[in-house]
């Protein structure tokens, strides 16, 4: 049974705000963004007043997709209401009866839901096992189209899979990968990139002809602090969705403030203003890694997602109950989200956490670990 809790008393080790764009409350960076940017676009209303197709379309829509586009070095996007309305409208449209879907086994639900809506035939591969995804693509046949869906960073694992590996087999089996970048962003990227993600942390490995063969979906509700979702590939995939995406044609649009807010959230980060705040986090993963690893414990993590497998549920839960009342908000993860036996602490790092703050963490759970 799951319950609703605000607790913001609690030192946070379980939000999304890796880079904590949405901490310190009245001095936030992005309630500071939205205060400009209201001043700014005096020509936009709160509301969107409809869907983007009837009245809702405003010039903040397109400009947030323009500066997306040149962040993460992609042919065109179409910005979604939420990550969830983006994988859900654009697996649906582009996928159906027919066509081979091959998942990843720790793929989100929202990108399942898409897969069920489309009536697409679904098969699961073993996590990040690509000798198991190919011997499936290579005996698996079809007349119509052949998908692989995987996310660059798993949100229970935190780990990450081979994506040159993955495109590798879209070029062997004429298949098309769908990549979830949600919590990738503002993590990895590059010198051109800062913060967009896996792929374009990889470009230079990958080849030119990469969205040929790829389309990747960018929920911002995680390192970017806001909500929308851009789903990205080649130009012609813009106006496919537009027409069939029916999580976008039918839904009223999101603020037009806030696409304004989501491109200059994006200029921030092309212009390398949040490239501080991306090197502490990666130093305090670092960090919380280095306390794991002297605890022996397992964490599959290459990310800001360091979860901590206990196992059994009931441990799980105690020592989650433990931290609180110490003052920390750790959730415990049990089945069904993951699998039996592997019940977890998941740990979300943030930049703004303190080494003190870490170990302190790591102080509380250690009785636990050793048991």
């Amino acid at each position: 049974m799951r319950s609703l809790r605000y607790e913001p008393e609690l030192l946070d080790f379980s939000s999304n705000d890796y880079l904590c764009l949405n901490r310190d409350g009245s001095h936030s960076e992005l309630l500071n963004s939205l205060i400009c940017e209201t001043g700014v676009e005096s020509n936009v209303t709160v509301g969107s007043t409809g869907s983007r197709l009837i009245r809702g379309h405003w010039p903040s829509f397109e400009n947030a997709e323009e500066e997306f586009n040149r962040w993460a070095r992609t042919p065109d996007s179409l910005l979604f209401q939420s990550g969830y309305n983006a994988n859900v409208g654009a697996l649906s449209a582009l996928t159906g009866p027919g066509d081979l879907v091959f998942c990843d086994r720790l793929c989100h639900a929202s990108l399942l839901d898409g897969i069920r809506l489309s009536g697409a035939q679904k098969i699961y591969f073993k996590h990040n096992d690509l000798n198991h995804l190919e011997s499936l693509l290579a005996t698996k046949s079809t007349r119509r189209r052949k998908w692989i869906l995987s996310e660059s960073v798993f949100s229970m694992d935190g780990d990450v899979p081979d994506l040159k590996g993955l495109l590798d087999l879209c070029r062997r089996y004429q298949a098309t990968l769908y990549l979830d970048e949600a919590h990738a962003l503002g993590f990895f990227g590059s010198e051109e990139s800062p913060g967009a993600g896996l792929l374009a942390s990889r470009r230079a490995e990958l080849g030119d002809d990469v969205f040929d063969h790829a389309i990747i979906s960018a929920p911002l509700g995680k390192a970017p602090g806001v909500m929308g979702a851009f789903v990205a590939g080649d130009k012609l995939l813009k106006d496919y969705l537009i027409n069939r995406a029916r999580s976008f044609v039918f839904s009223t649009a999101q603020p037009p403030i806030l696409a304004a807010m989501i491109g200059a959230i994006i200029r921030r980060f092309r212009n390398h203003e949040y490239d501080h705040r991306m090197a502490s986090l990666r130093k305090n993963v670092s960090y919380i890694k280095s306390l794991i690893a002297e605890l022996h414990l397992v964490s599959p993590s290459d990310s800001a997602i360091v979860p901590i497998v206990l196992g059994e549920t009931d441990k799980c839960l105690q020592v989650s109950e433990h931290l609180k009342n110490h003052g920390m908000d750790v959730r415990a993860i049990r089945p069904p989200t993951v699998p039996e036996g592997s019940s977890r602490l998941r740990i979300t790092i943030h930049s703004c956490h303190s080494q003190s703050e870490l170990d302190r963490l790591m102080e509380l759970i250690q009785p636990f670990a050793s048991v």
